[in-house]
C-alpha cells in the first residue's frame, strides 16, 4: 500500500536530487578514466512544508509521515515542476514490451505534443511509480508515438501499455532517516522536513 501525502498546503521548499549508481573508474596507475553505468540510479526529494495549523493540516501531515515511518509503507506525492506548463500530453503509454536502457518507445499521446528536455514523468508499472525525465526534446508523431531519450535508465522492464504520467508526475518512495519528530508552537506547528527516496 502507498500512502498519498497531503497536497494542501503545498510544500514551501523542495530539493530534487539524483542518486547515481556507478561512476567514473580511475585506474590506480594512470591511464584513461572510464564511465561505469550501473542499473538502479533513481531520484530523491528533500521536502519542507510551511508552518502548519495544528488542525487539520498538521494532524494530517503527521499522520501520513509517521505511519510511513513506523510501518515502512511507501509514500507518494506530485513531483512539482515550478513555472512549467505541461500542456495536454494525452494518455501516453509504453508502446511495446521488453524495453531497456535510456530510450523509451511511447504511444497514445496527443499528436505533435512536444515533450521538452528536462520534463519529468512517472512510469507506472506493476503498481509502482518510477520517476524519469526526458534527456532531449521529442515531438510526438501524428499517431502520438515517439522514442523518448530518458534518464535515469529504466530500472525495470515495463509492460506494453504501462502508463506514463506526463500530466502529473509523481515521486513514490520511502520516508528517509532513522528518526522523526515535529514541533508544536503557539497556535502553529513548525514546518515539517522529510526526504522521499525511490527504493528501486
Amino acid at each position: 500500500m502507498t500512502i498519498l501525502l497531503p497536497t494542501k498546503p503545498g510544500l514551501s521548499r523542495a530539493e530534487p536530487e539524483p542518486i547515481r549508481f556507478g561512476g567514473w573508474l580511475t585506474p590506480p596507475h594512470g591511464g584513461e578514466e572510464q564511465w561505469i553505468g550501473r542499473l538502479g540510479s533513481r531520484m530523491q526529494l528533500t521536502c519542507q512544508t510551511p508552518r502548519l495549523k495544528p488542525d487539520p493540516d498538521g494532524r494530517l501531515w503527521v499522520a501520513a509521515l509517521a505511519t510511513a515511518f513506523l510501518t515502512g509503507e511507501l509514500v507518494s506525492m506530485p513531483f512539482l515542476q515550478p513555472w512549467f506548463k505541461v500542456g495536454a500530453p494525452g494518455a501516453i503509454v509504453v508502446e511495446g514490451g521488453g524495453q531497456q536502457g535510456m530510450v523509451l518507445r511511447v504511444g497514445g499521446g496527443t499528436p505533435h505534443y512536444a515533450i521538452r528536455k528536462g520534463q519529468f514523468f512517472s512510469l507506472v508499472s506493476g503498481g509502482r511509480r518510477y520517476l524519469h525525465f526526458a534527456r532531449g526534446e521529442t515531438v510526438l508523431n501524428a499517431d502520438g508515438s515517439a522514442e523518448v531519450p530518458i534518464a535515469p535508465m529504466l530500472r525495470i522492464v515495463p509492460q506494453d501499455g504501462d502508463a506514463c504520467e506526463f500530466g502529473t508526475p509523481t515521486i513514490e518512495g520511502k520516508v528517509g532517516g532513522d528518526r522523526m519528530s515535529w514541533t508544536h508552537e503557539r497556535a502553529r506547528m513548525a514546518g515539517l522536513a522529510f526526504v522521499i527516496t525511490e527504493t528501486k
